[in-house]
């Protein structure tokens, strides 16, 4: 049995409804949220959802929150659709960070904004734009090079690329209002403060109660068709949310857990929670990083020390043919002795190339992540025009690239390059608010004291940006 060795104590149930299992170990801070959704058709609607959920919400309004959290924090923040379940999931070495994550997740789920633009950028627009259009498209193009046999007979639970446009807003206000209830999903996590998260759910609006006769389909449905592949999972998710999906998935099997009722009854803790307000600053980085940096800092400054983070980002295995064609490109140049771009590029994806120097890695390093968190780079993202887009260092740092998966239009994205490392390398407000964040982070993944990038300032990420943005522009 399960239960005798997750004590009773760590399965809570908030006031709300919320079931909440904790678990204690010393590997960082996780959660995962598990939304029960049963998918009945093609229409992709449960994916949909998915991807509204981290778009926009009252509380984070701004489509770049997610890419500015994980671009400048260690947190990895992610979600997946499956036949009859939506995983959401984060892990941070850093509980403030996970805090702050864990309150974007719980707006995002329960009180996200569906609108009309939205999703047109979000899904698809019926020509070029969509996020989930230009996803689908990348799956069915790798589908149909594979050599495994699909099962005809089961639901395209994420869509179809040319039926997804079809969707209304109308489809996902109504599957969200169904299955995003309290009682239809469970929260799992390790190491949190079960009372921090419970007053960060009583400053979300009331939720509508839902009929019982739904919940008595939706668990029908679920019953029926739970399978759980966790060789699958193990592939795809960090070992920390692999631990919390396999504890799910026993919990559900366990004939004691099914029949238990008797949940501790959290209540929400009396000191009252100070939250920010969400309005831009004249940077352009949401408030809630800013806080969140001041906090790091102070924390930094009282030598609280900094704990590893996860492991490096890699390139996409999607671009590795475009690697190799950008760098022996790139290595031509390096024996003149020129610092020259490098692009390569293919229908869908896009590929840009510099080398770093020696005593540039640090700077680098630094650099991408404040790149990947602009919201000038990450536009062609969130207006729908690609389906991923990062800036990163690779292979030890030997190189920074930035790609553009799934693009509309890969070869315009390789020229607006430049001009977007130049905007940037002149807005020193945004460099100055993202900087403290970025050397943390730095800090976290090479597990460097801060003293090496204490004398990095602003000044010299600008410089860098131009230096980047002026080199000699190949053809594309």
């Amino acid at each position: 049995m399960i239960l005798p060795s997750l004590l009773t104590k760590d399965i809570y149930r908030h006031k709300n409804g919320l079931k909440h299992i904790n678990i204690v170990n010393s590997e960082g801070f996780s959660a995962l949220f598990v939304v029960n959704t049963p998918i009945f058709d093609n229409s992709g609607v449960a994916h949909g959802v998915e991807h509204m959920v981290f778009r926009r919400s009252a509380a984070f309004p701004k489509p770049e929150t997610l890419f500015q959290l994980t671009s400048l924090t260690d947190a990895k923040i992610n979600a997946s659709t499956f036949a009859d379940t939506t995983y959401f999931h984060c892990h941070s070495q850093c509980y403030h960070t996970f805090i702050l994550v864990i309150r974007y997740l719980l707006n995002g789920l329960f009180n996200p904004i569906f609108d009309a633009e939205d999703l047109r950028c979000e899904i698809h627009d019926g020509h070029d734009k969509g996020v989930i259009y230009h996803e689908l498209i990348g799956i069915e193009q790798a589908e149909q090079k594979s050599t495994e046999e699909k099962d005809k007979k089961s639901f395209c639970y994420g869509g179809i690329s040319t039926s997804i446009g079809k969707l209304s807003l109308n489809d996902l206000i109504t599957f969200h209002q169904r299955f995003y209830h309290e009682n239809n999903i469970t929260l799992l996590t390790s190491n949190a403060d079960i009372k921090q998260i419970a007053n960060l759910l009583t400053l979300l609006p009331k939720q509508t109660n839902q009929s019982q006769q739904i919940k008595v389909d939706v668990d029908k449905h679920i019953k029926k068709s739970q399978v759980y592949d966790s060789n699958e999972h193990k592939k795809k998710y960090p070992q920390a949310i692999n631990k919390l999906m396999t504890l799910y998935h026993l919990l559900l099997n366990d004939p004691d857990y099914q029949k238990m009722y008797d949940y501790t009854e959290i209540e929400s803790a009396n000191k009252p929670l100070v939250i920010d307000t969400e309005n831009l600053s004249p940077s352009h980085l949401i408030s809630p990083l800013i806080t969140l940096s001041n906090r790091l800092i102070k924390d930094a400054k009282n030598d609280r020390g900094i704990k590893k983070s996860a492991s490096k980002p890699s390139l996409p295995h999607l671009f590795t043919t475009l690697y190799q064609q950008a760098k022996k490109s790139l290595t031509s140049n390096e024996l003149n002795h020129q610092r020259n771009q490098a692009c390569a590029c293919d229908q869908h994806n896009a590929l840009w190339l510099v080398n770093i120097g020696d005593t540039e890695q640090e700077i680098a390093n630094i650099t991408s992540y404040i790149i990947s968190a602009y919201p000038m780079f990450l536009a062609p993202r969130y207006q729908g025009l690609c389906y991923a887009t990062q800036a990163l260092t690779i292979e030890n740092s030997a190189y920074l690239a930035i790609y553009s998966a799934f693009d509309v239009n890969s070869d315009t994205r390789l020229k607006e390059v430049n001009l977007c490392l130049l905007r940037l390398s002149q807005d020193n407000s945004f460099i100055n608010t993202s900087l403290a964040l970025a050397k943390i982070k730095y800090c976290q993944t090479y597990q460097v004291n801060n003293s090496q990038v204490i004398n990095i300032t602003s000044t010299h990420i600008a410089n860098y940006l131009q230096i980047l943005a002026n080199s000699p522009h190949p053809k594309v």
